[in-house]
């Protein structure tokens, strides 16, 4: 049985018995749970001491007094309660979104919302946006439709929603065979969806992710995944399952109360359980997480894409980024946006990509200056669009996913229409995108150029995390001949180049890695400082421009 807890900032210490390794523990914050864990994950030390490190995401929130306790999930032996102070603030922990809603870490290790946090009522909301859902896949596209994940799993399993899940879950079986159809048959979904007057975010070619509110809050969200079976008689279903099923252990569906909706479901449920959530999925287990084989997840990815590659670290970020979302926005422009409205002509028309908060887009547009502002995350983009709006300046906030290249083509034509010179500002674009986007970023600077203007664009010299599978966020070094070669067929050439150095701050705390994989040497010139937050590194702007290839 777990005994003796200890908290403080850097996670939970425990002494278990040997036998108590394979449990799984709730962590509840003020009697509210935000994180499971099991005790093998744990550090283990002499005496059956263990350690368990808080996640990375919760950190940042750690400021306060407040009760911290261990809650076996099987509900044997007592729960372990103790009282923490973290920081200096007088008030209780406030784990919490900016709407006062509880946050949880999910199954990813990030920052969700448990369905128990939402306002009452949300299960019941939550399954009327499914059936409405329903309805406009059945007008759509004709195709089997069925619960699946925590949706297929808590009621099958337990005859409720569970309260720790965050979501509801579709799936459908195409009738298409190959996965070309199968896309393209996901994206008329898609279509339909929005034109229905669904907020949709597409994650991949077969995943869509379908957002709503309640009471001027978000409120719970509702995923679609594709899948089919193939010539071979392999079932594909995103993102987990690829397994030899035939097509009858699927359908047509059957039927399964959830909390009072008959909700269709697989006609095997138990082969979709397995799949899903291996052998143990009987056992109620809220520390689980996906292993998806190698040769599963590469066919989704070649066949589907991703589209959402480090969307939800970055909001996560922004989420927790205490001190930047406390400064008014506009009023810290960069030193490059600084540099580059010396270049600008009055009223210029520029459009910045990655535009993160918009403090450069709004302090440009306050000098006078036409702004289109671009950026991943939402939330951001979001208050940005306020912030210009209240202080009446020109400058529009919109998302865009470089990684989607349908929405990049849509994106170039709208903008290049305007036949007018434009500006394109982007700092510290390059080093964070995934190589995947860059082919679509130069499509974008591509067309955009054409009608004269220029890009302004920076790579650092040196990384802080080029290999973020380590934890943190992507930031890496560039060599400038391939990016100038990987332009060159976009017609595209480097004009100029400038070499500067910069105060550099970046999300991911004190394990920032070299160019090599190792920890910098925090006494050197462009290394991270002793928190792990503040480097000064060398960088290289670019201009670029447009040229017709003779």
């Amino acid at each position: 049985m777990l005994t003796d807890l200890t908290v403080d900032e850097t996670g939970v210490g425990f002494t278990a018995a040997a036998e108590d390794r394979p449990r799984t523990v709730d962590v509840r914050l003020d009697g509210r749970r935000i994180w499971s864990f099991r005790v093998a994950d744990a550090v283990a030390g002499p005496e059956d001491r263990y350690r368990m490190p808080w996640p990375a995401v919760v950190l940042p929130y750690l400021d306060g007094e407040s009760t911290v306790g261990l809650h076996p999930v099987d509900g044997q032996g007592s729960p372990q309660v103790t009282t923490a102070r973290f920081g200096t603030a007088d008030h209780p922990v406030r784990f919490e979104d900016a709407h006062g809603l509880g946050l949880m870490v999910n199954k990813w290790g990030t920052i969700g919302h448990a369905l128990a946090d939402y306002p009452a009522g949300i299960e019941q909301r939550l399954l009327d946006r499914v059936d409405r859902v329903r309805e406009v896949m059945a007008a759509a596209v004709d195709v089997d439709v069925y619960v699946t994940g925590g949706t297929l799993l808590g009621p099958y399993r337990d005859g409720r929603v569970m309260p720790n899940d965050d979501d509801a879950d579709l799936a459908y079986l195409s009738g298409h065979r190959h996965p070309v159809e199968v896309a393209l048959e996901g994206f008329a979904l898609g279509r339909a969806v929005t034109a229905a007057g669904i907020t949709a975010l597409r994650l991949s070619a077969g995943h869509l992710q379908l957002h709503f509110e309640h009471e001027g809050r978000p409120d719970g969200y509702v995923d679609i995944f594709t899948g089919w079976i193939d010539d071979a008689g392999w079932w594909y279903q995103l993102f987990p399952i690829r397994a030899q099923v035939r097509r009858e252990q699927l359908v047509p569906p059957a039927t399964l109360d959830v909390e009072g909706h008959p909700e269709p479901m697989c006609r095997e449920p138990e082969v979709m359980l397995e799949e899903l959530y291996g052998p143990g999925w009987r056992s109620p287990d809220p520390a689980f997480s996906f292993d998806v084989p190698r040769t599963t997840s590469d066919r989704f990815y070649g066949w589907m894409s991703d589209q959402h590659m480090d969307r939800e670290p970055w909001e996560d970020h922004y989420r927790y980024d205490v001190r930047g979302g406390r400064v008014e926005l506009g009023t810290e422009p960069s030193g490059y946006a600084q540099q580059l409205a010396g270049r600008l002509a009055p009223g210029s028309s520029v459009v910045e990509l990655g535009a993160g908060r918009g403090h450069d887009a709004l302090w440009l547009a306050r000098q006078g200056h036409r702004v289109q502002a671009l950026d991943y995350v939402r939330w951001p983009v979001l208050r940005a669009a306020e912030a210009a709006a209240q202080q009446g300046l020109d400058a529009t906030f919109r998302t865009v996913n470089l990684y989607d290249p349908r929405r990049v083509l849509a994106l170039g034509a709208e903008l290049a229409a305007r036949g007018e010179p434009t500006v394109v500002y982007a700092r510290d674009l390059l080093a964070t995108l995934w190589d995947v986007g860059r082919p679509n970023l130069h499509r974008l600077l591509s067309m955009l150029l054409r009608s004269g203007g220029e890009a302004h664009l920076d790579v650092p010299r040196s990384s802080l995390r080029p290999d973020p599978s380590r934890g943190g966020l992507l930031h890496r070094a560039l060599d400038l001949d391939v990016l100038a070669a990987e332009m060159a067929p976009y017609g595209l050439v480097v004009r100029g180049t400038t070499d500067v150095v910069e105060d550099v701050e970046w999300p991911g705390g004190p394990q920032q890695l070299a160019t090599d994989g190792t920890t910098p040497d925090s006494t050197a010139p462009d290394s991270t400082a002793a928190d792990g937050t503040s480097s000064r590194l060398e960088k290289t702007r670019m201009v670029v421009a447009w040229q017709r290839r003779r």
